[in-house]
């Protein structure tokens, strides 16, 4: 069975693309066979959950994907009714571990969280027996079931399963079992970021970022090269959340928070410089998390008044990355917007307002490209990324107060002001602090 921790069909899926007319035909056949066999109907139910498999990668609509899951559960369940049980059963939770990532990845969250329920009550059976393999699943399925209840906000359910599954890890790891420490690991970066919405003490979080930063670093020593990124990242993982407690957290005096953010920023120098590496083959991703790693470090600097080295990255970032201007992902395009307002405030605040202005217009401009009706995005989306288009005009209308320009300022503020009020409805007492900040500097401007 495969464990699809991300909600998706990885490299280790027990699926493969097959010729259509071939599998229709078998399914055909094997429909209209009278009498099956045993062997007859392992192999039927599993051309249906390959069938489905497609589907779903094709983006097929949901009801189809389900009705050939079912299909498969049909003939699993006779099956199990004949007595024939250990490995029927186990078919019979892989199909409903399927199941559960399609409903999830059609954002039918109940649903998924159901089929793994019953993928993890079809496999128990054979875990009390002993069985290392269904164990192993059992511990995927609760990762995978975890990361939904941490989506829904129920996190002691999420910390139940995340808590579960790293045990029954550690249970079937083998010092040759490669796969299994780098589940524990995954398990461990998901308790590390529900530990973050937890509140939880930072030694709490840290602790997990660091167990799963030490099975990486094994499975690296060893020769497991690939996990280079997933180490890289988790280290900005556990960078951004102790900066974020150094920044908040009362020290005896400046100096001190200080010389703890600078240790912060040799490790986030450490993760830039093993993504650095990796995004040298041109592998898209490696370069977006490289992109978003030099943010990251030029934020910090920002915040701690080392503004020369904050432009300089803002600005590495925004040149090295300019590919990222056309492309249609949503998220990739926020980020790079973001880029341009960070360094745009970091020109102002080294007095160079002019140049801020045609960064800001820039990131306004890639916004309002992105957030058109004619780029497509749902409501849901683009509530996400309005309020960020007001902070471009707050930040455009703060550089052009800056030159005296006030009537501009004032139609910049007023601009993102109105742009917050229409998602006042929807978002509400989130957006009331906002809204006041965009009223006052309106009133300065007058």
């Amino acid at each position: 069975m495969s464990i699809l921790p991300e909600n998706q069909c990885e490299a280790g899926c027990d699926h493969q693309h097959v010729d259509w007319e071939a599998l229709k035909n078998r399914v055909t056949e094997l429909e209209k066979t009278v009498a099956r066999t045993i062997e007859q109907n392992e192999e039927l139910a599993e051309l249906y959950v390959v069938w489905a498999t497609e589907l779903f990668e094709n983006g097929n609509p949901l009801n189809e994907i389900l009705d050939l899951f079912a299909k498969s559960e049909t003939v699993l369940q006779s099956v199990l009714a004949q007595g024939e049980e250990d490995e029927i059963r186990r078919r019979l939770g892989n199909v409903y571990l399927h199941r559960a990532v399609t409903y999830n990845d059609y954002e039918e969250f109940e649903s998924a969280i159901e089929s793994y329920g019953l993928a993890i009550a079809t496999l128990k059976p054979l875990e009390d027996k002993g069985d290392g393999e269904a164990k192993y699943d059992i511990a995927g399925i609760r990762l995978n079931r975890g990361m939904i209840y941490q989506e829904l906000g129920e996190f002691e359910k999420a910390k139940t399963d995340f808590d579960d599954s790293f045990t029954a890890f550690r249970a079937v790891e083998k010092i040759s079992d490669l796969d299994t420490r780098f589940y524990m690991a995954k398990v461990s970066v998901a308790q590390g970021n529900l530990f973050q919405d937890m509140d939880e003490p930072l030694d709490k979080i840290v602790d997990a970022y660091n167990r799963a930063m030490r099975l990486f670093v094994e499975l690296i020593d060893i020769g497991q090269m690939e996990h280079e990124r997933e180490l890289a990242n988790t280290l900005m993982l556990r960078c951004a959340v102790t900066y974020e407690n150094y920044m908040k957290r009362e020290f005896e005096s400046e100096t001190e928070r200080l010389n703890k953010v600078g240790d912060v920023l040799i490790d986030v120098g450490r993760g830039i410089e093993i993504l650095e590496k990796l995004a040298q083959n041109g592998n898209f991703e490696n370069r977006f998390d490289l992109f978003q790693a030099l943010t990251t470090e030029g934020t910090m600097f920002l915040d701690i008044d080392k503004k020369q080295e904050a432009y300089q990255i803002f600005d590495r970032a925004i040149n090295d990355f300019t590919d990222f201007i056309n492309e249609e992902d949503p998220v990739i395009l926020n980020s790079y917007a973001t880029a341009f307002d960070n360094r745009g405030v970091t020109a102002m605040n080294i007095g160079n307002v002019k140049e801020s202005l045609t960064d800001f217009d820039k990131a306004i401009e890639i916004r309002e490209k992105f957030l058109s009706k004619e780029f497509g995005l749902d409501e849901e989306a683009r509530s996400i990324f309005l309020p960020v288009l007001a902070t471009s005009y707050a930040n455009r209308a703060n550089a052009f107060a800056s030159l005296n320009n006030l009537e501009q300022a004032q139609k910049d503020g007023q601009h993102g002001l109105d742009i917050i009020r229409s998602l006042k409805a929807e978002l509400g007492d989130e957006l009331e602090e906002c809204e006041q900040i965009f009223e006052n500097l309106l009133e300065q401007w007058k």
